[in-house]
């Protein structure tokens, strides 16, 4: 992506937030356009006492003491005007930032799934915290400075021309040359301040990745592949930061500086011609050196400044990339799950064009009714719940709720009526009242009964704060057991008319697949029940049983019927998981004998 790109996305993420803050602009500006004045009027001060009072012997007590006070106040009002400048740029980038970042994270959690299938974590908190980080400094470092030192120099080159024309033309030299410099820099380091930012999104994906599998590295010895793997992507970043350092060691301060002395000596020699012509004032060089010694610093500043400047530029067009997203999309009427009836039509979906998953499914699902899915590995169990959910687009027509199309109802009728068990509970660190409630406001007598349907209200009881212990980082206060019963109470807290569960019964043991068989047996008529089961003992009292094989229904029936099939998958594959578990079974009873 080009410069003028990059710009032209940063600049229209930040010109919403610049138009807003029109009035506060107007005051910061105020503030430095009068502290400029102030600070460029020392010199002239210091030139009328050296030529009006030190070079003619005229040290009049009241002239002096007014010199000395017009100077000191000059001077202390230049720096309290920029303090208050400072100030007021700060709070817009801060303000900004705080409204950006609601901004991208309010955006993030719209996204639809789709998105998070190749989004990686790690990228997304940067652009989240590292990202909009850098978009303040685009204000308070790069926007703040440059205005200031631009107006500065303003200042100064109309206090050169006031004194001596000619000399503020050999100063001004410096400008177009800076312009130049400034130019190469951007057109130089553009490219591997990019990189640098990527590397830096990979970097914290990596550490991310790592850290939330750390169990997984130490278990399969993985510890030195990882180590590898960051290495490569650490150095990658040291090389591209590196780069932009050479580019803005060789550009920058040196050039600025190199340029600066070459200006000076020519001022000198003019001075010393006007000398030899008899025209010259000792103040006016006076003066002159004293702006030459603050003209080339502004300079510096600006061109120092255009480093941040790449990077805020970046930085911003990668926040305006992930804001570019498109969110998931939901119809306005707020629709309602009535009675929780489910109809598939001739279903179709595939995640790309050419590899279908599911393949025309059609199965009617009554209100109230138990309906498991069972299948192999890539058979479509998983993604036919994710449609139900509403997120992956389906065909209009192909799924129905209460005889009403899916794409027809709005997010929060959606979820309210539909709830989701998934197969790896997602435990926040925070209290189990907290984490059943999940912010909804439901009320301490709707927690409290959905633990109990979840048979997790007397485990509740038993702790020492009761439905207010903290659960710590991934609930580890919890078995693994209590831990998806937690996660059943919280899709019950809603009273949703159909609940989905995806493997809910796959990493638990027997006990506790007992305790949610009978969590759903008490539910059964109560609310439509969609069961996906790798574990084929938790759904045998289901009303239908639904085969899937390669994204089509190959055997449909309750289990009894099932097993009456001589030839039956599901038939093979209960009998399969039948007999792994007698061979569990009768290895445990061996080691205990």
């Amino acid at each position: 992506m080009s410069s003028t790109e990059r710009t032209g996305g940063t600049f229209a993420l930040l010109a919403g937030y610049i138009y807003k803050d029109k009035p506060l602009l107007a005051k910061a500006l105020t503030l430095l356009v009068l502290a400029t004045a102030l600070d460029v009027a020392g010199p002239i001060l210091a030139k009328i006492f050296i030529d009006d009072h030190l070079l003619k012997g005229d040290f009049a007590p009241a002239a002096l003491t007014g010199l000395l006070l017009l100077y000191g106040v000059t001077q202390l009002g230049s720096a309290w005007l920029r303090y208050q400048q400072t100030l007021r740029f700060s709070e817009m980038a801060l303000s900004a930032v705080l409204d950006i970042r609601r901004r991208v994270f309010g955006h993030v959690v719209r996204l639809p799934m789709s998105y998070f299938d190749h989004a990686r974590t790690g990228q997304l908190v940067s652009r989240i915290t590292n990202d909009t980080e850098s978009i303040k400094d685009l204000y308070v470092q790069f926007l703040s400075n440059v205005l200031g030192n631009a107006i500065l120099l303003i200042g100064m080159l109309i206090a050169m021309a006031l004194l001596d024309l000619k000399l503020m033309i050999i100063a001004l030299g410096l400008v177009p040359t800076v312009v130049l410099i400034i130019y190469l820099y951007q057109r130089f380091s553009g490219p591997a301040v990019a990189h640098s930012r990527a590397l830096r999104s990979d970097i914290n994906a990596n550490i991310s990745e790592s850290i939330a599998g750390m169990a997984v590295i130490q278990a399969t010895a993985g510890q030195q592949r990882y180590l590898e793997r960051f290495d490569e992507v650490n150095q990658g970043y040291y090389g591209a930061r590196m780069k932009t350092v050479r580019i803005g060691a060789a550009l920058l301060r040196p050039a600025i500086d190199m340029l600066a002395v070459l200006v000076l000596v020519a001022i000198i020699a003019l001075f010393g011609v006007q000398v030899v012509e008899g025209v010259a004032q000792v103040g006016v060089l006076y003066a002159f050196l004293s702006y030459m010694g603050r003209f080339t610093e502004p300079l510096a500043e600006i061109t120092q400044r255009f480093n941040l400047y790449q990077q805020a530029m970046v930085a911003g067009d990668r926040v305006s990339t992930l804001l570019a997203q498109e969110e998931q999309h939901y119809q306005s009427e707020q629709a309602q799950v009535q009675r929780g009836a489910i109809a598939l039509k001739d279903l179709r979906f595939g995640y790309s064009e050419d590899k279908p998953v599911l393949k025309g499914l059609n199965l009617a699902v009554p209100a109230g009714g138990f309906y498991a899915v069972v299948g192999h590995t890539g058979s479509g169990k998983s993604t036919l719940l994710s449609l139900l959910l509403n997120f992956y687009p389906s065909a209009p027509g192909q799924i129905q709720l209460d005889d009403q199309d899916l794409v027809q109802y709005g997010h929060d009728g959606l979820r309210q009526g539909v709830g989701l068990i998934p197969q790896e509970p997602f435990v926040l660190a925070a209290s189990l009242y907290d984490n059943i409630d999940m912010g909804r406001g439901l009320g301490q007598a709707a927690v409290e009964s959905a633990a109990k349907r979840a048979h997790l209200h007397h485990v509740i009881t038993a702790l020492p704060q009761g439905y207010q212990t903290e659960l710590g980082e991934g609930g580890m206060r919890l078995s693994t057991g209590q831990r998806q019963q937690l996660i059943i109470a919280r899709a019950l807290a809603a009273s949703p008319k159909i609940l989905l569960l995806d493997e809910a019964t796959a990493n638990v043991d027997s006990e506790t697949e007992q305790v949610v068989q009978a969590a759903l047996n008490d539910l059964r008529g109560e609310v439509t029940l969609i069961v996906v089961a790798h574990r084929l003992s938790t759904i045998r009292h289901a009303d239908q049983i639904v085969v899937l094989a390669h994204g089509e229904i190959i055997e449909q029936g309750d289990h009894a019927s099932l097993m009456a099939e001589p030839e039956g998958h599901y038939k093979a594959m209960y009998e399969l998981q039948l007999q792994a578990l007698k061979v569990a079974e009768a290895e445990q009873e061996e080691l205990a004998g």
